[in-house]
């Protein structure tokens, strides 16, 4: 994932290793956490949909030429912000 930040006084970029992530174990562990705080909704989460959707999380990804846009922000006083898969 890369995170990028144009100002005027500064330009900002960060990057993220994805598979860091999202990952089989992560997506295994994943609903250990989240699932106590869906338990009020009546929702659960198991780990087989966690890692299915990290299967087609790739998927997309790879169709998408390895990038994959997800946030692209102008502000008025050229602040410019993108957020890449």
């Amino acid at each position: 994932m890369k995170i990028k930040i144009i100002d005027k006084e500064k330009n900002f970029s960060l990057w993220l290793p994805t598979r860091l992530f999202l990952n089989g174990f992560s997506a295994s562990i994943f609903p250990l956490l989240i699932n106590g705080k869906l338990k009020k909704h009546k929702i659960r989460i198991s780990g087989s949909i966690c890692r299915k959707f990290v299967r087609e999380f790739y998927k997309v990804r790879k169709n998408f030429g390895g990038k994959l846009e997800l946030v692209e922000v102008k502000a008025a006083d050229g602040t410019f912000v993108k957020i890449t898969l």
